[in-house]
């Protein structure tokens, strides 16, 4: 993922200086849309799959192994065909009502054969996820990413980058994608198929559908909670503030690339101390999520409030100033959202999917009122989506530490973060006070500006390091003995 993750940004960098903000608003509003749809796919069979797929083979209940994938399948292909049906043949509907653009009914066309692919390749990662090969699931995703930088780098460098080329490209990765996921499944896992038979136990398929139907639940909240906001910009807006919000969002996320891959590697570590119920060493390990990744969002915290302008106008032009300033408003909420994420991970491997539902959903509808309340009733505009983020932040993290604290002793290491929130203090305001000195807004100036740029941030994280290496080697010191 390390590998992955800033590719993304990349490819954001190109078409961001290459189409108008009209065009990529649109697309990425599209592409939402139908990510939003798909969670009507299999009622969230999928995601069960990580869940039950590792229980039945260790267990080698073998016939449930088997019929979990091949009911899963099933019920995704007719899915497939009946909303690709409708995405397809209503696009021009959808173009004109929703997205208020002609221009997006050729997008929705060509997305909607995405829609087709997407799913199967989902299938495929989930049983990546439940053997805990990660490796596997990120090597397909770095072939899937790479080849749409070098085609849109090469049809931008060729001056053909337009948003319908832009949109194949996307097409034709996913077939590749797909091709190398199932190169992989085949070699690894295809003769797990081979053990037991594909049985009609009614009791079985119930407890499944039950479980994938909360995790359905919460999977739909969680996917309305990360595009809704999307949705309601460029419907109650227009399609330039809906890109602005795109820029603003995956910046917002950038510490991504660390925390991801961070749980990924803790995963199977965490899987095993649950199925043990050894809950001792694993309050140890949330214990360290909790202070390590706490002060990476404090960080990032300090870097968004005295560069969210400049980073945003380097990386992706003048006229995406506005996103950058937009980071200004996120500064020290930017932990809730850490601290929730590792909450309702720690739940998932519990298997507490019905108290994930509920925490989402009320989530959501504190998200879409406000957001309604505050651009549609009394339009105070874009400004008002952020606050609403924030929100509903909040609202996840309190209502998950509340549960998760019920069977984990959760400590809070207060001296270690105030003495952080000091140190980062005195970093921003160091760069507060010399950043008009040294970056200059001008289009012409971006790759000085850059270079700039990642000087500022080694220095800042070089710093940080220094305040805290005797706590970093005693961290690794701990995760060895959790480790024995």
């Amino acid at each position: 993922m390390f590998m992955v993750a800033p590719t993304w940004y990349l490819i954001k960098v190109i078409v961001s200086n290459a189409l108008s903000v009209w065009d990529i608003g649109i697309f990425y509003s599209v592409l939402g849309f139908v990510m939003l749809v798909s969670l009507y796919n299999d009622m969230w069979l999928t995601e069960a799959l990580q869940y039950f797929i590792p229980k039945y083979w260790i267990e080698k209940k073998y016939d449930y192994y088997k019929t979990i994938i091949y009911l899963t399948w099933i019920l995704q292909f007719i899915s497939w065909i009946a909303i690709w049906l409708l995405l397809y043949f209503w696009a021009n509907w959808l173009a004109i009502n929703h997205f208020w653009s002609q221009t997006a009914t050729s997008i929705i066309k060509i997305i909607s054969f995405y829609f087709l692919g997407i799913n199967l390749f989902q299938v495929l990662s989930s049983i990546f996820y439940a053997f805990q090969d990660v490796i596997s699931n990120w090597l397909t995703e770095m072939v899937k990413i790479y080849w749409v930088l070098i085609c849109t780098a090469i049809l931008f460098f060729g001056w053909n980058l337009n948003i319908n080329n832009f949109s194949l490209v996307w097409l034709a990765w996913l077939v590749i994608w797909i091709i190398v996921a199932l190169i992989v499944f085949i070699k690894k896992y295809w003769y797990t198929l081979k053990y037991g038979k594909f049985i009609i136990d009614k009791k079985n398929i119930k407890i499944q559908f039950r479980y994938s139907l909360w995790v359905f639940l919460a999977a739909n909240a969680w996917t309305l909670l990360g595009q809704i906001d999307q949705q309601i910009i460029i419907n109650l807006l227009w399609a330039i503030q809906a890109w602005y919000y795109v820029i603003f969002f995956n910046l917002i996320l950038a510490y991504n690339i660390i925390v991801w891959p961070t749980i990924g590697l803790i995963f199977p570590i965490v899987t095993e101390l649950i199925t043990k119920n050894d809950y001792v060493k694993l309050a140890i390990m949330l214990n360290i999520l909790y202070k390590y990744l706490s002060i990476l969002a404090l960080s990032i915290w300090g870097l968004f409030i005295s560069l969210g302008p400049q980073i945003a106008y380097i990386l992706f032009g003048v006229k995406f100033i506005y996103s950058g300033i937009l980071l200004t408003y996120i500064w020290l909420f930017l932990v809730f959202n850490v601290l929730f994420i590792i909450n309702f991970c720690i739940m998932a491997w519990m298997g507490k999917a019905k108290e994930r539902a509920k925490i989402l959903w009320w989530a959501l509808l504190i998200n879409v009122v406000l957001n309604i309340l505050l651009i549609y009733v009394l339009k105070i505009w874009l400004i008002w989506a952020v606050i609403a983020m924030i929100a509903w932040w909040m609202v996840l993290f309190w209502k998950s530490y509340i549960i998760i604290k019920s069977y984990i002793k959760i400590k809070f290491d207060w001296q270690y973060l105030l003495i952080n929130i000091l140190i980062i203090w005195i970093l921003t305001g160091i760069i507060l006070y010399t950043n008009n000195f040294i970056f200059i807004f001008d289009d012409l100036a971006r790759y000085k500006n850059f270079s700039i740029l990642i000087l500022v941030w080694i220095w800042f994280y070089c710093v940080l390091w220094l305040f805290n290496y005797r706590s970093f080697v005693a961290l690794v010191k701990e995760i060895k003995e959790i480790r024995k």
